[in-house]
């Protein structure tokens, strides 16, 4: 009785509302209790979505470390300027520089690490409300001129701009419609910077634009871009993703298809002005909807291929050869082959041990010259070169160490810190990293867990907070979070799970938790929540999972097949209705990960994962706080409301169940700097209120 009475009250939740659908598989019935809040336009839906966001907001702002807590995060948050996405050609540096508390970061270019930094397009200078997003950005490769996209709201409909890099001049030629959310924009610059090749979405008949089908069409700079040639891509699949590569003297051309998600790309090259000619099919390996994982050396492309070994080798694809035809030029070994790039001489890969980074440096026959020296339990997040000059610029940043750019000096094998680093805003120097190997519940494998400290950690009422992804061949990195310190030095920790379904130890981690066997990430996540407890960290009363996206899924996964091991979730615009989720734009895309609903084999095991009809009436649900963008392209923020509103219904627990829904946001990319802090002090005040105790 006293237990009873100490318990804290069941909040009030606004009635869901309730217009059952049911649809048949098979022969099989599903019942969806709330389809009704699949239409955002519905007055119900928005008054419903309104009133539990509204409840979310009163109920973590309410808790008494709120107001501390979102202090410390903004104040950790507005640290000196962090640069990211280095790219150099012709001796001129371009980046993008973020600058707390500007919302949004800016371009810039130097001309190399003594040039004074200029800026080339400042998104809160070129709008009146709220400031645009900067997506991708592409040099050209005689440094001339930058091609970059912008982006509104979180929407990921992309517009593409080009600037002049000398005088800062913009130019007139502006495409709008170039891809993003769906599928990502590609785009390689000619040899000669006065035109390049680029993805573009086909008009629809009532002149909107489709989600899928894109293209890539050539475009000359200042000519009307309704004029662009048709280069490639009729007749491929809708789901086509590209990532285009081309050789610095415009002697050959390169484009990475990938036929949705988290599988491999169709490769094609062209030579000179000849036909595309495919050299490798999805089995030998290579690539994925977000990256080529290849390089031109030269005229030849050299490629990471996983399709014989799932850490992959390295090929070099010359003039008249295939994958299956090239030489291996590196091959396979302990390390995961990530990714090349071209250096002076020749190319460096980018290895992954288990999530942590490793580099080696080859000449361009693969003979081996280097094995970098990268400091363990790090992530290596630059490596930009100028072949023609020689630079070459690594960077890398770890859970206590912020990012950092490096000059390397291949004579000596060494790395020289450059000027270019971000500092740490707070004291890390009392913050503890540990790495384990956690073995898996089914004996076959063992899980990297990470897992950061902080110096008032007590045991196994520490507050704890493990996070996951496990999908598409992703990996889970070592990141430098200068807000983390808010939650470190409260007396919690953080740790990352690098479970199957990621790519941490290559493309059989992966396959592992993929279909059929993607309730094997869950079980890895169970897996190392379990260790925590045992070893000195949170237990089942004091830790809490969080995941986005895909770890969305995840965190729905996890907690409907094992709500006892954990106090709190946090999932931010996940998948959790995976039976209608290939009916939403993205949902094709994302098929060759989770499955697809016509084919009764698949469906089958899809029906036993799905989070949303999983969920059981009278269980003891953790504490959920699910968050959603209403702009969101990639996952429809119907999957939260659904989630929140049957979890609602059915947990026996008087711990909170909430739904932040935001507008003028989508999945969390281009978020402005006020909605970083304010995801970041919700997330952290959220799991402090349920943890702590």
């Amino acid at each position: 009785m006293l237990l009873g009475a100490s318990a804290p009250p069941r909040l009030a939740y606004p009635p869901a509302p309730a217009q059952p659908a049911t649809d048949t598989y098979f022969g099989t019935q599903i019942v969806d209790p709330y389809r009704s809040l699949e239409n955002p336009n519905d007055p119900a839906t928005r008054a419903w979505a309104s009133a539990e966001s509204d409840l979310a907001r009163r109920f973590i702002q309410g808790q008494p470390a709120y107001v501390e807590i979102r202090a410390r995060v903004a104040d950790l948050a507005r640290g000196a300027p962090s640069r990211s996405g280095l790219q150099i050609a012709a001796g001129r540096w371009v980046y993008l520089r973020r600058t707390p508390p500007a919302p949004q970061a800016v371009l810039v270019e130097r001309d190399g690490e003594s040039g004074v930094e200029r800026v080339l397009f400042d998104p809160a200078a070129s709008a009146a409300g709220a400031p645009p997003a900067i997506g991708s950005v592409y040099l050209a490769p005689d440094g001339s001129r930058v091609a970059f996209t912008t982006q509104q709201g979180g929407s990921e409909e992309e517009t593409l701009h080009v600037v002049e890099a000398a005088s800062g001049t913009m130019l007139a030629d502006t495409l709008p419609h170039v891809g993003g959310g769906t599928t990502p924009v590609a785009l390689a610059w000619d040899a000669d910077g006065k035109g390049f090749t680029h993805t573009m979405l086909p008009p629809n008949a009532d002149g909107s634009y489709a989600r899928d089908g894109i293209v890539l069409v050539h475009h000359v700079l200042g000519t009307d871009p309704a004029g662009d040639a048709y280069v490639f891509g009729r007749g491929l699949s809708p789901k086509a993703e590209y990532t285009l590569l081309a050789a610095r003297d415009g002697s050959a051309f390169a484009a990475a298809v990938a036929d949705g998600d988290g599988v491999a790309a169709s490769v094609y090259v062209r030579r000179g002005s000849g036909a595309f000619v495919q050299v490798a099919t999805p089995a030998a390996g290579i690539g994925s909807s977000s990256s080529a994982d290849a390089a031109f050396v030269g005229n030849v492309l050299v490629a990471v291929a996983k399709g014989t070994s799932g850490r992959g080798v390295v090929v070099g694809i010359g003039p008249g050869q295939t994958v299956e035809t090239a030489p291996t030029l590196v091959p396979a070994g302990e390390l995961v082959i990530e990714n090349v790039v071209a250096i002076p001489g020749g190319f460096a890969t980018l290895d992954v041990n288990g999530g942590d980074s490793a580099m080696r440096v080859f000449a361009a026959d693969g003979t081996p010259r280097a094995t970098v020296p990268i400091p363990a339990v790090s992530t290596i997040d630059v490596l930009a070169a100028d072949p023609a000059r020689g630079e070459v610029i690594v960077g890398y940043e770890g859970y206590t160490a912020p990012p950092r750019w490096y000059r390397y000096d291949a004579s000596q094998n060494a790395l020289a810190p450059t000027s270019i680093a971000q500092p740490a805003r707070g004291d890390f120097s009392q913050v503890r990293v540990q790495r384990v190997l956690v073995p898996s519940l089914d004996g076959k494998a063992k899980i990297p867990l990470e897992i950061v400290s902080g110096p008032n950690a007590r045991g196994a009422r520490t507050p704890t907070i493990l996070g996951a992804y496990g999908a598409y061949g992703s990996i889970t990195r070592p990141r430098y979070s200068a807000t983390s310190l808010a939650w470190l030095e409260r007396g919690g920790a953080i740790a990352s799970a690098m479970i199957r379904g990621g790519g941490e130890y290559g493309e059989d981690w992966h396959q592992a938790a993929r279909l059929a066997t993607k309730t094997v990430s869950a079980d890895d996540v169970a897996a190392c929540a379990k260790w925590l407890g045992a070893n000195g960290y949170g237990d089942a009363q004091h830790l809490g999972i969080a995941g986005g996206s895909a770890g969305g899924f995840l965190m729905g996964l996890a907690l409907t097949r094992n709500p006892e091991l954990y106090r709190a979730v946090v999932s931010s615009v996940g998948i959790y209705d995976l039976l209608r989720v290939e009916l939403t734009p993205n949902g094709a895309f994302n098929t060759p990960e989770f499955g697809t609903v016509t084919d009764p084999t698949q469906f089958a095991w899809m029906r036993q994962q799905s989070p949303y009809h999983n969920a059981r009436k009278g269980v003891v649900y953790p504490a959920v706080l699910m968050t959603t963008g209403e702009n969101d392209p990639r996952v429809d923020p119907y999957n939260s409301r659904k989630m929140v509103a049957l979890l609602q219904a059915d947990s026996s627990s008087p711990h909170p169940i909430l739904l932040l829904q935001k507008g003028g946001e989508g999945h969390g990319i281009g978020n402005s700097f006020q909605q970083v802090v304010d995801a970041a002090a919700e997330r952290f005040a959220f799991f402090w209120s349920q943890l702590s105790g």
